[in-house]
């Protein structure tokens, strides 16, 4: 009887156990995807600022770029979040992605993000890539083999080669890839708002897009207050 209930004990404990982890990963579960933090959102904890950011200029759209890659299944999990979002985006908001290029398996999938980009054929063949890539397993090492995939989806096979190899997506590849080492992107995804901040995503994507909701309002906010500033001095 001792020996059965001391079994029982350890069984007890060992389901406990189990349940408490269980809860743990869903609650981490939850805060990743929804993110908790309510109310003003603070300058080194929720976003940082970017050294020496561009200017914009009065009435130019703030634009809201994801450092992304096709390889990254946390940018595949955070995809439809950040399409939903851009259905409902600030007004004066505009949405890019830049994809990064940590290494050459990246670098090929980059390219060919801003080859379909610059056909204008993302719409068909940006969730079949990452579908492609992490529900099917499909591996593209070569960009013969991204063109057979998208060959018949808005363009065919020459077609996506030719831009492929053009002097201007090449270019465009080195542009973002010197972007984003002068940024210290450590990390996808990750969100900039206006060239002058980056969120942490640290606190959930959510809590993310709340952040660049926040930075939106910031940034017009800060646009709008020179003219009511000047407009309460006239006589």
């Amino acid at each position: 009887a001792k020996i059965d209930t001391r079994v029982t004990r350890a069984r007890t404990t060992i389901f406990a156990f189990a349940v408490v982890v269980v809860v743990l990963i869903i609650g981490y579960g939850t805060l990743y995807s929804t993110g908790i933090t309510e109310g003003e959102f603070v300058a080194g904890e929720h976003y940082r600022l970017i050294e020496n950011p561009p200017r914009r200029r009065p009435g130019e759209a703030i634009k809201v770029t994801e450092f992304f890659s096709y390889g990254c299944i946390h940018c595949r999990n955070f995809d439809p979040m950040l399409e939903d979002w851009q259905k409902s985006m600030p007004e004066g908001a505009s949405f890019l992605r830049s994809p990064v290029t940590y290494s050459p398996a990246w670098s090929l999938l980059g390219q060919a993000y801003l080859t379909l980009e610059m056909a204008g054929v993302l719409d068909e063949n940006h969730s079949r890539i990452f579908r492609a890539i992490h529900d099917n397993g499909r591996q593209f090492q070569s960009a013969d083999a991204i063109a057979d995939f998208v060959d018949g989806h808005g363009i065919d096979k020459e077609s996506f080669l030719r831009t492929f190899n053009s002097p201007q997506v090449r270019q465009r590849l080195r542009q973002q890839n010197e972007e984003q080492r002068q940024l210290t992107i450590p990390s996808v995804p990750t969100l900039m708002v206006a060239g002058k901040y980056l969120v942490n995503m640290d606190a959930g994507r959510k809590t993310a897009l709340d952040v660049v909701d926040y930075l939106i309002a910031m940034e017009k906010a800060a646009e709008d207050t020179p003219a009511t500033e000047t407009a309460s001095t006239e006589p």
